[in-house]
């Protein structure tokens, strides 16, 4: 068993050859744009310097990149954040740099989870691409039925426009390698959110999509749209991390923090109104706190609905609870929620804020439009070991149980997958509600595989019953 474990409380360890960057002024500014942009385009920001021992990115992950197998064995945050944004930095690549405009890496080299494609998909011809995601997409329904093509419950999200997030997910073919003792190398998991767009929009990543339409009486019919991507999920297997490592990633037009410091995109937020970002703003709270005073927005609370969900509705009122999925206090567990929100931080501000690697970017540049998405956190346990059993059994789960191994962002949630499941109370406080994991059945970490892509073995889930979680 491996029992490298996380420095508590954890410190930056010394920078390896390959992250000595030369960060004075306009230095780093030099390499992206020779080796991104050419000698020509307009002359970005200059980065400033980072402070000392910060959460450095490297140009080499947009510009080559080539994701670890594992995480650094120093095992910092940092460590575990570097890893996460290498991976999806290259999972958003284009799957061909001479045709920037098709397919990205995510898209190309992955399968595409089918629903109601039956189980062990494994043993039936994969489908990859663009194309056959978007005959994929599904309206966010029962999780206990549809598995991972729903969410943490089974109710719909609306955004301001009215329109219902849809949602398609995505597996690496060395998750068919597997078997009843445990994944494989290279095993990896995708899950994304879809918003539909009302003009192009050059800040999102989009497709173009005939989607299905429900109307409230139960009719059936598609449209055609514009997709925008809202949130990704990425789930990556380690032979020193079989838990596997949880890092999500939003779009930053989402929805503000309920703590009411963000500031409003040009646009307005995709999930919440001008009214209630502003009662946010005027009734600033600690976070991981919803205002009192805005109780009349119904923060965070599914609506009611019938089945079958219509793809049309109220516009939610959504907002962010934990910054970074972090709790501001001190974690009972001995995870340094400090350092995991600042590692979390540095690393969003070297790459996505202002002079960042990514914001540098020239707007041609097919990799651009990346600056604006946002890491919001990541999860995972210390040495691999066992998350705990899931609620509602008391025992090691979740961030207020002093024997939880589980580290990183305890209260990691995304506000397009997990948006009515935030905060500590909740059934599902994190990845690991849901998503168990325990040495004697490893597979059982991933629903889809038990469920629907591999053969079933004595470690598979049983059936889920199709009715919701309780609360």
């Amino acid at each position: 068993m491996h029992t490298t474990s996380i420095p508590e409380p954890v410190t930056v360890p010394p920078t390896p050859p390959w992250r000595k960057l030369t960060w004075a002024p306009g230095a780093l500014v030099a390499v992206v744009v020779a080796s991104l942009a050419g000698a020509c385009g307009p002359k970005p920001t200059p980065i400033p310097p980072p402070p000392s021992g910060a959460c450095a990115a490297s140009p080499a992950w947009i510009s080559n990149p080539h994701p670890p197998s594992e995480v650094a064995s120093s095992e910092t945050f940092c460590d575990f954040y570097q890893f996460s944004w290498q991976w999806f930095l290259a999972q958003v690549s284009p799957a061909d740099p001479a045709k920037p405009n098709d397919d990205r890496v995510f898209e190309a080299k992955n399968r595409v989870v089918v629903p109601g494609g039956g189980t062990n998909q494994c043993a039936k011809n994969g489908v990859s691409g663009r194309a056959a995601a978007i005959k994929a997409l599904s309206i966010r329904t029962l999780k206990p039925n549809d598995f991972e093509q729903g969410q943490a419950d089974g109710s719909p999200l609306y955004d301001q426009n009215g329109n219902v997030l849809y949602y398609s997910m995505w597996y690496s073919p060395e998750e068919c390698q597997s078997t009843a003792t445990g994944f494989t190398t290279g095993t990896m998991e995708i899950k994304t959110a879809w918003r539909v767009l009302p003009a192009v929009d050059p800040t999102y990543f989009t497709m173009n999509a005939t989607v299905p339409v429900v109307s409230a009486g139960g009719a059936t019919s598609t449209k055609n749209v514009v997709l925008g991507l809202v949130g990704f999920h990425l789930v990556n297997w380690t032979s020193q991390h079989p838990e596997m490592i949880w890092a999500s990633f939003e779009h930053k037009a989402n929805a503000p923090l309920c703590a009411g410091t963000s500031t409003a995109p040009a646009s307005g937020w995709s999930l919440t109104s001008a009214a209630a970002a502003a009662c946010l703003i005027a009734n600033p709270s600690p976070n991981g706190q919803i205002p009192a005073a805005c109780a009349s927005f119904d923060l965070n609370h599914a609506p009611t609905t019938s089945k079958p969900i219509p793809t049309s509705g109220t516009p939610n009122q959504v907002c962010e609870l934990f910054k970074d999925g972090t709790d501001s206090g001190t974690a009972v567990n001995g995870n340094d929620n400090a350092a995991n929100a600042l590692a979390i931080d540095q690393l969003n501000q070297a790459l996505i804020g202002p002079g960042g690697l990514l914001s540098a970017l020239p707007a041609g540049n097919p990799m651009a439009m990346w600056a604006n998405y946002q890491m919001v956190g990541g999860l995972w346990t210390k040495g691999g070991q066992a998350s705990g059993a899931p609620p509602p059994v008391p025992s090691m789960q979740g961030p207020a149980n002093a024997a939880s191994l589980q580290r990183g962002s305890l209260e990691l949630a995304n506000v397009t997958m997990e948006t009515y499941e935030q905060g500590p109370t909740s059934y599902v406080p994190n990845c690991f509600g849901c998503h168990n994991y325990t040495p004697a059945t490893p597979l059982t970490v991933s629903h889809i595989a038990t469920q629907l892509l591999l053969p079933p073995t004595a470690g598979s889930l049983p059936a889920m019953p199709g009715t919701a979680k309780p609360k």
